[in-house]
Parts: structure tokens; C-alpha cells; sequence
């Protein structure tokens, strides 16, 4: 594992913006132990591993205090993870500089509040654990991405997740999205074969589910024709507290 570090002022922010409640695709703030001040100076951290020897699946662990969190695949096979990490510098004077650590095949990384973004390779499965505190989560599972279960919260925030049709599943996962005060956007695309359900909850917002061709268990709810009869299927069980959930199902 290599990393490096340089100091540069906050250009432009890393993620995804929460704008009224709702997560527009872009840049996102994240917040420091105080408010955010745009002349603040950062440090950026870079963490790379390659695959190597490693078999099996691997966990992915984030915990992250204040911030933002990206996470997406590249076609790597080479590639065990990337990660990116902007930090205010007043921050690491405070906490010291965040650290990524690989054992047990678990990626672990743990800080009081930054900006992350994570890149994931296509050479060994993987299953997540995240969780967020204050600010925001945007999971991108697209080509090159072998995903299991997945659990990720974000306490007071906003989720968007995007899931493409050329994922492999590994077995038959579960993703269990849970957003405190901000809303979910939920992306899913079903590989060919795959059955599909998909369950969403929201105590003070609405949900609103567009899933041509699914079948409506309630409104909801939604599941595939084939969800019980196909040999691998993929079930998202999405819940938010205050926040709106807007799902498009394909």
C-alpha cells in the first residue's frame, strides 16, 4: 500500500451536493468539526492497493464522522482499491492524518470528517459496510463491479445509488440503505436473469417508484416477475426518516 499527500485550497467539492433535501449529481461539500469556510486550506490523501495475492471476498468498511463518500468500480482486475481522501487542514492538525488499512481482507478506514472518493477493481468480490454520520453517500455499482451485501447508512443526510445491468452479483445479496434526514435516489437496472425487489419506507417523506414491467406487491414495493424462481435475485430494502425516496426500477 502506497500513499501520498499534497496541500491545495478547495477547488471544487468532491461528490454530490444535498440541495434541499434531495442529492443532485456534481460536487459536495463536506463539513469540518466546524462550519465550512471556502478559503479553509485541505490536504489530500491517496491510498492505493493492488489485488495481488488476495482471494475471496472482501469487506469494505468506512466509517466517516462529517463528509461525503463516494463509491464506484473501474474494469481493474489488478486493482484492490483507490481511495482518495480531502481533508480540512485544521482537521488533521486535530485528529492527525485518516489512514486505510487492509487485514483480514477487510478495507477498513475510519476519520471524523472528510471527502472520499473510492474506487473499487473488478478482481475479487466484495461486500460493504458504510455508514455516515452527517453529510452524504453516493454508491456507483456499474461495469466492473462485484458486489454482495451491502449495508450503508447515513444518520443525517441524503444516498443515491446507481446499480447497472452489467454488475455481477455475488450469490443472492441484500442492500440495506438507510438514510436519517435527507432523500434517496435509487437507480437499479437488473442484469439479465436476475429477479429484483425493491422496498422502500419513508416515515416523513414520500416514495415514488417508476418500474415498468415489475410488479407492484404494494406501493412501495416492487418485484420482478422472476424474484422467486431465478436463480440469483438482488433485494433492496431502503428506508428514510424525513427525506423523499425516488426509485426508478428497470
Amino acid at each position: 500500500m502506497s500513499s501520498y499527500q499534497r496541500n491545495n485550497t478547495m477547488v471544487a467539492c468532491i461528490l454530490s451536493v444535498l440541495i434541499v433535501g434531495a442529492i443532485a449529481v456534481g460536487a459536495l461539500t463536506y463539513y469540518g468539526t466546524t462550519s465550512w469556510n471556502w478559503s479553509q486550506a485541505t490536504t489530500d490523501f491517496a491510498f492505493e492497493a493492488e489485488v495481488g495475492a488476495t482471494t475471496g471476498t472482501v469487506t469494505l468498511d468506512i466509517n466517516v464522522g462529517a463528509g461525503a463518500v463516494a463509491v464506484t468500480f473501474v474494469d481493474n482486475a489488478t486493482l484492490l482499491y483507490d481511495i482518495d481522501v480531502e481533508v480540512l487542514n485544521r482537521t488533521v492538525e486535530a485528529e492527525g492524518a485518516p489512514t486505510v488499512s487492509f487485514a483480514g481482507n477487510v478495507i477498513t478506514f475510519d476519520y471524523t470528517a472528510a471527502g472520499v472518493n473510492i474506487t473499487l477493481g473488478s478482481g475479487v468480490n466484495y461486500t460493504m459496510n458504510i455508514a455516515v454520520t452527517s453529510g452524504g453517500l453516493d454508491l456507483h455499482f456499474i461495469g466492473g463491479a462485484h458486489i454482495g451485501d451491502v449495508n450503508a447508512t447515513v444518520t443525517a443526510g441524503g444516498m443515491g445509488l446507481l446499480f447497472t445491468d452489467d454488475v455481477v452479483l455475488l450469490g443472492s445479496p441484500t442492500f440495506d440503505l438507510y438514510a436519517g434526514s435527507g432523500a434517496m435516489t435509487l437507480n437499479v437496472g437488473l442484469p439479465a436473469g436476475v429477479g429484483g425487489s425493491v422496498e422502500c419506507a419513508s416515515v416523513h417523506g414520500g416514495v415514488y417508484i417508476t418500474a415498468p414491467g415489475w410488479t407492484a406487491i404494494t406501493s412501495n414495493h416492487y418485484e420482478t416477475s422472476d424474484y422467486d424462481t431465478a436463480p440469483q435475485s438482488l433485494s433492496v430494502i431502503a428506508q428514510t426518516s424525513s427525506g423523499a425516496i425516488t426509485a426508478t426500477l428497470t
